[in-house]
């Protein structure tokens, strides 16, 4: 059985503690958070050891695992850290901050030969999979154009507001917008143009929009942190020469509802996601990588480099207002 431990189980640490309850052949042995009050009162009742630093942590686990789930800027030094250490690492979305600490993150896994992926959920999360298979498969013909949307309220629950500090958490883009970012990344590649708006966190607003110009469509993202106590909504509308799907409350295929079997459960919560479909399938996804010796493939680390630096890219290119 292999042996992970969680570092980080707060808004999205959380998520991942709580799929491990339901995994087979991977057993979370530890978990680690500086808000220790928090540890104990998450894993009361369960025979789970306790760390306050993540250092000491590794090192006295000996995981097969190492599930980091921190503040973006913590990523890149955790990861290192923990590879250099014999294990295995799945890091949250972003990989990192910048392409050069991607870069070192990668270089990282190829001299200690140890598998990194990125847990980019949306490739996992079953209405996304049904639109790029829909895309690939040409079953509808041509891609006319892709509309996303990602947008909550500002994460003021982010420990100690590591989140709306730009330099911590690379703002709405960087941090959420990513998904969609990458999301198109993996199924359409790097665009040939760039256009759109980038409002920076005023009067504690954070808005981006952008359009991504391909070879006879266009793809659009819009996305924000609002200052309005408004709730977290995900989705997107694909238009085909002959059919569109359409993710809003549910999934539609030309207007009839697509139902999924998840084993999972689902639900709001008061982070930025809607539900729990996709987390489950890339942790169990991970460990099997890991008992293979096989590197992922579905997510590879020089996929979720090139979503970082087409965020940055989009950043660079966006008109701030």
């Amino acid at each position: 059985m292999l042996k992970a431990v969680l570092v980080g189980v707060g808004g999205m640490g959380s998520w991942h503690f709580h799929v491990y309850k339901n995994m087979k052949d991977l057993e979370l042995t530890a978990v680690c958070d500086v808000r220790m009050d928090m540890l104990k009162e998450k894993t009361a009742g369960m025979d789970i050891k306790l760390y306050s630093d993540f250092n000491e942590m590794i090192k006295a686990e000996n995981p097969d695992i190492v599930d980091i789930c921190t503040p973006t800027y913590l990523h890149k030094e955790m990861s290192i850290a923990a590879m250099e250490n014999g294990a295995n690492v799945l890091c949250e979305k972003p990989m990192a901050l910048s392409t050069e600490d991607c870069r070192a993150v990668i270089e990282t896994a190829e001299k200690t030969g140890k598998i990194f992926m990125a847990a980019h959920v949306v490739r996992f999360m079953s209405a996304y999979i049904y639109l790029k298979n829909i895309i690939k498969s040409g079953k509808y013909g041509k891609l006319l154009r892709l509309d996303m949307k990602r947008a909550s309220e500002i994460p003021r629950w982010s420990w100690e507001d590591w989140m709306l500090d730009r330099e911590k958490s690379g703002h709405v883009v960087v941090d959420m917008m990513i998904h969609d970012i990458d999301f198109i990344q993996d199924v359409f590649g790097l665009p040939q143009d760039i256009k759109g708006i980038y409002y920076n966190m005023k009067n504690m607003t954070n808005y981006a929009s952008f359009d991504y110009i391909y070879d006879g469509f266009t793809v659009s993202a819009e996305t924000g942190w609002y200052n309005p106590d408004v709730p977290f909504a995900a989705g997107y509308f694909a238009l085909f020469e002959n059919g569109f799907i359409e993710l809003k409350e549910a999934l539609y295929d030309c207007g009839e509802k697509v139902d999924f079997d998840n084993a999972v459960t689902t639900g709001e919560t008061d982070i930025n996601i809607s539900d729990g479909d996709g987390y489950e399938a890339e942790i169990a996804y991970f460990a099997d990588c890991v008992r293979s010796g096989n590197a992922p493939d579905m997510v590879t680390p020089e996929s979720s480099a090139a979503s970082v630096e087409l965020a940055l890219k989009t950043i660079d290119k966006m008109t701030k207002i």
